[in-house]
């Protein structure tokens, strides 16, 4: 069995070289963050005018998601030390079935709450906590599927495998919101939200059950483990990386929370129509990603640094186009040019945070990659739901433009991200005449 095969030299076995979904392995993490984020759009759709509905404050869709994002920065990094000591596939497996658990308890709450059976604040807080379930248990999949891509690929080849399976994250978000709004409108907003906890519930499965487990885990655990972890955030190897995520997180976080109640504003709708239109918006935003992922990313060949300057400055634009778009058209556009420039920034710091590090450090790097892509949610609210509540709809855009345009500025000069060398591709075997 190919599965079976001992590592090369260098670290990467024989039967994982092939790119991602060419094999088994891929093919089946490729499902766990497709179903991850086809969940995660549909929810982000729904909850603009599922929080109006319940009668809750706009300002509550990022709080919600707050102690959930809290909680994913505080937990990624051990789920990534523990898929080190126990393997990558039963901390995938576990944290998809968290994953299932959150979405049906969510899904449960909602319905509660429509039917008036909870309000006001409790209901907030039994939503909260639903959500937080993801955070404190879910978080195990994105670092132990990052880390297993990291454990069969050499350096030169990680940066675009990362970004190959990340896009299924992408293609989630692209093809969620259009099955969302289509349920959502014939069986109301909720029945979205109960099938993803049945798709993660049976990707759980599948991940358990098929990918194949090829490195060892360690048998005991270093003593000094944790604190050579915590050394890595302020490593200058991937500190600069993990801070242009810190603020790529938030970007995404007030985005993402704003959109809806920006949509829904700006074009006069609510309920369902609301809904639809927010999802449009994040089907066009994801499959601008996912192009860029899958068929710009391989062709300009840039390094992080390079990737991460053009994603901050196109991000920056596009939600510049936001502010003063007049109608749905622009609006598309907006989301369109912002899943560009995410598409090249997100794989830009994450491929070069795990170039940056050893082999031996892999799981625990990729922890804090996940730790840094939540961490923005977690103020977020502040700057997305409370400023746009006490300011105005275009505020907390500003505040995103400016604070991308320093992440620009940032990828530039940082001298830390300067002196990441740059990996070679490995040498062509030479051909024989004839």
């Amino acid at each position: 069995m190919p599965d079976s095969q001992p590592p090369s030299p260098d670290g990467v076995r024989a039967d994982s070289r092939a790119p991602i979904g060419r094999n088994r392995q891929f093919r089946l993490l490729f499902l766990c963050l497709l179903v991850i984020g086809a969940g995660n759009s549909m929810l982000l759709a729904v909850a603009p005018p599922l929080v109006r509905q319940l009668g809750l404050s706009d300002s509550s869709v990022g709080w919600i998601f707050s102690l959930s994002a809290l909680l994913w920065v505080l937990m990624s990094p051990g789920w990534g030390r523990a898929s080190d000591r126990h393997g990558r596939k039963p901390i995938a497996a576990l944290g998809l079935a968290a994953y299932a658990v959150s979405m049906a308890s969510f899904g449960l709450v909602v319905m509660l709450g429509l039917n008036g059976l909870i309000t006001g604040f409790w209901l907030f807080t039994w939503l909260m906590l639903a959500r937080a379930i993801f955070g404190a248990f879910g978080s195990a999949s994105s670092p132990a599927a990052q880390a297993y891509i990291a454990d069969r690929t050499s350096r030169y080849e990680r940066t675009e495998q990362i970004a190959g399976l990340t896009a299924a994250f992408a293609l989630g978000q692209a093809f969620g919101p259009a099955i969302c709004a289509a349920l959502a409108a014939r069986f109301g907003l909720v029945f979205p939200i109960w099938l993803v906890a049945v798709l993660a519930a049976a990707a759980s499965y599948a991940i358990w059950r098929y990918l194949p487990e090829n490195t060892p885990p360690k048998t005991e655990r270093p003593k000094s483990e944790w604190r050579e972890s915590l050394k890595l955030v302020t490593d200058k190897r991937i500190s600069a990386f993990l801070l242009y995520g810190f603020a790529l997180s938030v970007v995404a976080g007030v985005t993402v929370q704003v959109f809806g109640l920006f949509t829904m504003d700006r074009l006069g709708v609510e309920g369902r129509e609301g809904a639809e239109l927010t999802a449009a918006g994040f089907m066009v935003n994801a499959l601008a990603l996912l192009a860029t992922q899958m068929a710009i990313l391989p062709r300009i060949k840039l390094g992080p640094r390079g990737l991460m300057a053009w994603g901050a400055g196109l991000l920056a634009f596009g939600v510049a186009i936001q502010i003063i778009a007049p109608s749905l058209g622009a609006l598309l556009v907006a989301q369109a040019v912002q899943g560009l420039g995410a598409g090249l920034a997100r794989p830009g710091f994450t491929g070069g945070a795990s170039v940056a590090v050893e082999p031996h450090e892999q799981g625990a790097a990729a922890g804090l990659v996940v730790a840094v892509n939540g961490a923005g949610f977690v103020f977020s609210p502040l700057v997305g739901g409370v400023v746009y509540e006490t300011v105005g709809m275009n505020a907390p855009l500003i505040i995103t433009v400016a604070l991308l345009l320093a992440m620009f500025a940032f990828a530039l000069v940082s001298r830390r991200l300067r002196a990441v060398r740059t990996i070679e591709p490995p040498p062509s075997e030479p051909t024989t005449p004839g």
